[in-house]
């Protein structure tokens, strides 16, 4: 080869490398304000620096928000173009807009869906709307949102109360226990299935979700940003961590189907396993063109059933009772309205909320405050669109930072206050508030909302109509700064590390007997 010839591939590769740098570090023409992003690593180093220094990802965003004037931000994050949303009405527009209902295809969506790319969590367009459809249909059939559900929440909380009274006395996590009962309510409908108490999978489960956790934030962390990380920091990225996780689940899901196969009698739906078998036995003339009712589907509805149970109401019931032990005068107060209202030779119903206003205010207020949620929607923009005047190309992934909205200081004047009040109006009666969004909106509202609210409620009060929370070692906790009790973190770390926070407590707590 010639020196010509050199020097032209010299130019060649000089010249497309300039194009490729330029298409990384391109805003695209109207998007949102917000820094400068890097090739290849985009903002999440800047990010990542900033969340350190405020405390949050969430913190993080708002920071953003506030120096571009904006209500929007641009990013690139995950590798895709990222925006985040953060005032009432436009967090409300993307949740009830369609062209915003898609979800992200990230590395971590990937792996989060077993590589599968199912389920009724993280997927989009016909799948999702077929089967949101036919789990929603099929659980209010077997009684998952009516006196069926409220019977087994019950029984869940005589079960866990029982395992209170015999540990009395001595130090008790909370956060040990209260996956178990969310998880056997929601797996008696899908599977017909209990988790003993002390069960080691679930325990493994759960650490394994504590380690996951620490890896990965709304926008898939390090290893969305930089996928060929995992061979290189395979446990630095969470990459061992929910690989294992989704072993364990998915072999734990699949034996219950197959338990289910092999007991199976045609016709008769037992709960949604056998309605999911029902519909993929159905001979081929029977059934649609491209069918979505496959055992991978299956398999991955049970996971994010399972997801669900483990992370979302669990932790937001964690919280509740973390702000019981940081305000004892409230949890007296509340448990005198459960003693006034119910008495104390039952356990409290649902049909008993609307004699315990200042209960439901307490844990409205917990939710308000909480981190199970702080960026929420994970959308992806599904064609090319407008919103407050800047331009959105197709597959932008859209978060909100709901928890913007919930710590608005001009909408809730002291947001960083605990104050159950002002959920209960002039009149005594719950108060409702638009600038409350913890369940979401629109077509992707929350799934199983009125399951959670059932848990919610139904475990709160009953365990506070019959004990008192103190921390272990007698500190005070109202004492201490919020910002050194809480993790200020995302979803996936929300409560999970907590008791690295919090030491020397850990949020272990006596459970005396209060007087009845």
């Amino acid at each position: 080869m010639g020196r010509e010839d050199m020097l032209s591939l010299v130019l060649l590769a000089a010249v497309a490398l300039a194009v490729w740098l330029w298409g990384q570090l391109r805003r695209p023409p109207g998007f949102p304000p917000g820094p400068t992003w890097l090739p290849v690593f985009g903002n999440y180093l800047q990010v990542r620096r900033l969340t350190k220094k405020l405390g949050s990802q969430q913190e993080a965003f708002a920071h953003l928000a506030e120096q571009y004037g904006s209500p929007m931000i641009g990013l690139h994050l995950g590798g895709n173009l990222t925006i985040i949303v953060s005032t009432s009405s436009l967090i409300r527009e993307v949740l009830t807009r369609p062209e915003f209902e898609g979800r992200p295809q990230n590395f971590f969506t990937y792996l989060r869906t077993l590589k599968l790319r199912k389920g009724v969590g993280m997927v989009d367009g016909k799948l999702w709307q077929e089967q949101r459809a036919f789990v929603m249909r099929h659980l209010r059939s077997l009684g998952f949102s009516g006196p069926a559900m409220q019977a087994q929440v019950e029984q869940e909380v005589r079960v866990l109360l029982e395992e209170l009274s015999d540990s009395r006395g001595r130090p008790t996590q909370l956060k040990q226990l209260l996956p178990l009962s969310v998880l056997n309510v929601i797996f008696h409908f899908c599977a017909g299935y209990r988790f003993p108490r002390g069960d080691q999978l679930l325990q493994t489960l759960l650490d394994l979700q504590d380690v996951r956790s620490r890896a990965f934030d709304m926008t898939g962390g390090k290893l969305s940003a930089m996928p060929w990380l995992r061979f290189i920091q395979p446990e630095a990225t969470g990459y061992n961590a929910i690989t294992k996780f989704n072993e364990i689940t998915s072999a734990f899901c699949m034996k219950l189907i197959e338990d289910h196969k092999a007991t199976y009698f045609p016709g008769k739906k037992r709960d949604l396993i056998d309605a999911y078998l029902y519909e993929i036995a159905k001979p081929e003339d029977a059934q649609e063109d491209n069918t979505t009712f496959t055992e991978d589907q299956l398999l991955m509805v049970l996971y994010d059933m399972l997801v669900a149970g483990l992370e979302e109401t669990s932790s937001a019931l964690q919280f509740a009772f973390l702000m019981m032990l940081r305000h004892p005068d409230v949890q007296e107060r509340v448990h005198n309205e459960i003693k006034e209202a119910v008495g104390t030779d039952r356990p409290p119903t649902l049909e008993d909320k609307d004699r315990l206003v200042y209960t439901r205010a307490a844990l409205i207020e917990s939710q308000r405050m909480s981190y199970v949620l702080p960026i929420r929607g994970f959308r992806r923009v599904l064609e090319d669109t407008t919103l407050h005047g800047y331009r959105l190309p197709v597959n932008t992934t859209v978060l909100v930072n709901n928890w913007s909205l919930h710590m608005d200081k001009e909408h809730w004047g002291d947001p960083e206050v605990y104050r159950p009040e002002r959920f209960v109006n002039e009149t005594g009666l719950l108060r409702e508030d638009d600038a409350f969004l913890p369940f979401g909106l629109g077509r992707h509202r929350c799934l199983g909302e009125h399951f959670a609210k059932c848990c919610l409620f139904q475990i709160f009060a009953g365990i506070l109509q019959k004990f008192q929370l103190v921390p272990a070692d007698g500190t005070d906790l109202k004492s201490t700064a919020f910002g050194d009790l809480i993790l200020h973190q995302n979803l996936m770390t929300s409560f999970s590390n907590l008791d690295n926070i919090a030491k020397p407590y850990k949020y272990n707590c006596f459970l005396y007997c209060s007087n009845n």
